[in-house]
């Protein structure tokens, strides 16, 4: 817990990514407020959501934004110093976070699966709806697991900035 501590607080001492935390949780929290609230809007994403949201996905919004404004400075800060940044369960989380409303109520779904029926017929009629209705049913749990793998890349990434300053190198030919 301290070096992910640690390591926001060494990411975030200068401005420079103050700064971009700042712009990207602007940009995140309206793009979030905006798509979230897509399964009750048929897909469409865009101001016209905005009349939907609810308390609950206010909350998620705030959430999803807030971890992706610490992450992203976190991930930039780790490719600056050399390393590279864990980018698996960010990625997970931003897909889940954003595709799960947009996939629900969509023709997005209905159209990939239709797709890929032209290459194997039996998979769009075998987990086309099926999908898609599980995706509706527990949009709240998906909601739940993306700010949980935002988390744990956030974690994984601000752990890897202070291990690498405390890590030492043993000189060459030395194991």
């Amino acid at each position: 817990m301290n070096q992910f501590l640690a390591g926001l607080k060494t990411t975030f001492a200068t401005r420079n990514y103050r700064v971009g935390g700042f712009i990207i949780f602007c940009i995140a929290l309206l793009a979030y407020l905006m798509t979230l609230p897509a399964s009750f809007t048929g897909g469409r994403i865009g101001p016209s959501a905005l009349q939907f949201l609810d308390s609950q996905l206010v909350l998620f919004s705030l959430i999803m934004a807030i971890l992706v404004a610490l992450l992203l400075p976190v991930m930039v800060y780790l490719v600056r110093l050399g390393r590279g940044a864990s980018k698996s369960s960010a990625t997970g989380g931003a897909v889940v976070g954003v595709l799960t409303p947009v996939l629900c109520c969509s023709p997005i779904l209905p159209i990939a699966l239709g797709f890929l029926a032209t290459f194997f017929p039996s998979l769009a009629s075998a987990i086309g709806w099926k999908l898609q209705g599980f995706i509706a049913t527990h949009q709240t749990e998906l909601f739940v697991a993306a700010p949980l793998l935002l988390l744990f890349a956030l974690w994984q990434n601000a752990r890897r900035i202070e291990a690498g300053f405390n890590c030492a190198v043993a000189p060459q030919g030395q194991p």
